[in-house]
């Protein structure tokens, strides 16, 4: 839960430095205090034993310093790293691990906190982050369901993880569609959303009374069609109603043409 206390570790060879970080911590709401350790071994086996929320880690230590401990967080349930070092010569390589913070000895009370908060908060995405891809797991659970008692549907929907979330995007109301390396790229609502997709799954998913495929890297919603056109090239281009061009490669143009003439009579 959000707002449960954050479960800190603390690691430092310097006992006078645990106690000094301890009295500190005392003033700070909802945190709380799980262990402590005085070398890099100890640290990662309390990561692992505890599974904190946030290690407070210095990083001159015995058996193992502060980076080897840090590199073995995604093992130890990914808590956040907060590198507290008498040293400023360490904070570039420190960022480099993805610390949420470099604070240096003697520690301020102030940038403590604002450390802790930052922690809290990368938690909170981090919890949000879990519980949409629980979410795209029942969905897709639902989906399978749903495909074994009614034979084969087209999608109607995307489900987009985006910043923690996921969005419901209509695939009636996507413009276009584009390959993107190993990724699509929907174009919708004025803006652009990236999908773990090949375009050949999407052919077979998607209706194509409403997303036709023109290019082997593109998708246009017939709907968003106000005209096809040959630019100054002699190449077929699908006009869409924000005015955007498409290029309909010939592979598909007789597929296009076929289906704009059909669309026509009817």
């Amino acid at each position: 839960m959000s707002g449960a206390p954050l479960r800190l570790l603390l690691a430092d060879d310097e006992p006078l430095a645990l106690r000094r970080m301890r009295v500190a911590l005392q003033a700070i709401r909802d945190v709380e205090v799980v262990g402590a350790a005085s070398d890099g071994v100890q640290a990662m086996s309390a990561m692992r034993e505890l599974r904190p929320d946030v290690v407070l880690l210095d990083i001159r230590m015995p058996l193992a310093d502060g980076f080897e401990v840090a590199n073995a967080v995604e093992d130890c349930g990914s808590p956040a790293v907060i590198f507290v070092s008498a040293y400023e010569s360490y904070a570039l390589k420190a960022f480099e691990t993805s610390a949420v913070d470099y604070l240096l000895k003697p520690v301020e009370f102030g940038r403590l906190e604002a450390a802790l908060e930052r922690a809290r908060e990368r938690r909170a995405e981090r919890d949000a982050g879990r519980r949409a891809e629980e979410l795209a797991s029942v969905l897709e659970a639902l989906k399978r369901e749903a495909h074994g008692r009614d034979g084969p549907r087209y999608e109607r929907e995307f489900w987009i993880r985006d910043r923690g979330r996921f969005l419901r995007v209509p695939v009636a109301e996507v413009d276009r569609i584009e390959a993107e390396r190993d990724y699509v790229r929907l174009y919708w609502d004025g803006r652009t959303l990236l999908h773990r997709e090949t375009m050949s799954n999407l052919e077979e998913k998607l209706d194509p009374n409403i997303m036709l495929r023109v290019h082997r890297s593109a998708f246009v919603n017939w709907n968003r069609m106000k005209a096809v056109r040959r630019d100054g090239n002699g190449r077929l281009m699908a006009v869409l109603q924000s005015d955007e061009e498409v290029p309909v490669s010939r592979a598909y143009a007789q597929r296009v043409m076929a289906e704009m003439k059909s669309r026509s009579r009817a």
